[in-house]
């Protein structure tokens, strides 16, 4: 159980993302092909109704929930060409989540990779953070 860690692309890198907010057992997360803001990706077009949260922005944004995962290990994939999920907004969401990293002193927990491709999976970077971090 110390070296619990999940996967997910898309709606599974939803429920990645999440399960590991909020369930401290999950020693390290990697998202892929979700992870943005709310603004410039769920609330910006049509997604299926399980990817809204009533009011969400009133409380916090993608990179605030991120935050409730350090300084356990996050790692973040995105493709530059991901139309769902635009990449300067993941960019911008990575960088805020690096500063709450940062507070937890977990700058190494935080990792990001970018590949020229579209809404898919990628796996290169994040086998490789998740041998280093479990």
């Amino acid at each position: 159980m110390s070296r619990l860690g999940i996967m997910g692309i898309s709606g599974g890198g939803t429920t990645t993302f999440f399960t590991a907010a909020i369930d401290t057992r999950v020693k390290a997360a990697v998202v892929s092909g979700y992870f943005n803001t709310f603004r410039d990706s769920i609330l910006s077009l049509s997604h299926c109704i399980d990817n809204y949260i009533p009011n969400v922005l009133q409380y916090a944004e993608m990179y605030d929930i991120a935050g409730l995962i350090a300084p356990r290990a996050l790692f973040i994939e995105s493709g530059t060409e991901d139309t769902i999920f635009p990449i300067e907004a993941t960019r911008f969401a990575v960088s805020e989540a690096k500063a709450i990293f940062n507070c937890f002193n977990a700058d190494d927990k935080l990792g990001l990779e970018v590949f020229e491709a579209g809404h898919s999976f990628h796996g290169v970077g994040a086998f490789e953070f998740l041998k280093r971090v479990l």
